[in-house]
Parts: structure tokens; C-alpha cells; sequence
């Protein structure tokens, strides 16, 4: 399974389609082919150590540690987190989160990611932690920044998308 993840900005109107439909039916044919999307990017595989570094080391929903916590699985999940979903997840940030996460992101520097990052329990990752990985998810990482800088500045809704 690639596991590769991503944002995608749409409007109010594009999030009420897409809670109409059937859970089972919030997959990438639905986002990609259906869904107007306002802007996108990708992070890849970095998705998964982003979200470690930025909550507390666990692959899991919602958290505590705000607005760190909102930017990969935190927020509404629209798909994911029930049987039979664990293939593809969708979760959505409201314009209230977008901003606060794009605060949050434009105060970040590095070294306080890569505490952040070597922090995370490799064995719970499931990799080794390296520099090179480092690097790769702070570059996806910082990459974002001006996706969810144009989402707050529009009022846009943020989805964060994976297929597992």
C-alpha cells in the first residue's frame, strides 16, 4: 500500500456534497473526479511523521495538542475512523483551525521540529529515525506553509487525505 497523503482547500458548498455521500463513497474517485477543489498539496509519505512529531507519537484522531494536533487527523473525520474504513482516511479542518494552524506553522523553525521529530519512538513509527528522513518530512513539512497560509487568507476548509 503506498500510503500517500495529502491537503486538498475547497468551500463550505464542496464539504456539504461531500457529507451527502455515503461514507463508503468518500474515495478518491469521489475527490478527485467530482469534488471542485480550490487548491492541493501533497506530502507524500511525510504525512505520517508530521503527524507524530506534532501530537504525542501515536497515529491517532483528534488530540490534545492544538493546533499541532488539527494539521494531518485532527478535526471532523469524514472517513476512517469506523470498520471497514481503514483504507482511506478523510479528515476535515474548519476555517477556524485552518487559521490557527497556519499561525502555528509560520512559527515553527526547524530545530524545534527536529526536537519535535527525534522525539518520536521509532518503534511505534516503525522506521528509523535519520536525518535524511528528517529532512524529507521538515521539507513536506514547510512546503505546506503557503497551501495552508492561501486556505486561512480564503476562508477555505482544509481535507486531509490518505490512502493506507
Amino acid at each position: 500500500m503506498s500510503c500517500l497523503g495529502g491537503f486538498r482547500a475547497i468551500t463550505k458548498e464542496e464539504l456539504d456534497k461531500l457529507r451527502a455521500v455515503p461514507r463508503a463513497d468518500r474515495l478518491p474517485d469521489y475527490l478527485d473526479n467530482v469534488m471542485v477543489q480550490e487548491d492541493t498539496c501533497d506530502l507524500d509519505k511525510a504525512w505520517d511523521a508530521i503527524h507524530r512529531a506534532l501530537t504525542n507519537g501515536k497515529l491517532e484522531y483528534g488530540g490534545k495538542h492544538a493546533p499541532g494536533s488539527w494539521v494531518i487527523l485532527g478535526g471532523e473525520v469524514l472517513r476512517g475512523d469506523q470498520a471497514g474504513e481503514e483504507d482511506y482516511i478523510v479528515t476535515c479542518k474548519n476555517p477556524h483551525q485552518v487559521l490557527r494552524v497556519s499561525r502555528f506553522l509560520q512559527t515553527m523553525p526547524e530545530e524545534a521540529f527536529r526536537v519535535l521529530y527525534f522525539s518520536i519512538d521509532p518503534e511505534e513509527y516503525g522506521f528509523e529515525l535519520s536525518e535524511d528522513d528528517f529532512e524529507y518530512t521538515w521539507s513536506n513539512l514547510e512546503d505546506s506553509i503557503p497551501f495552508w497560509n492561501n486556505a486561512a487568507e480564503k476562508g477555505f476548509w482544509v481535507l486531509f487525505d490518505v490512502d493506507q
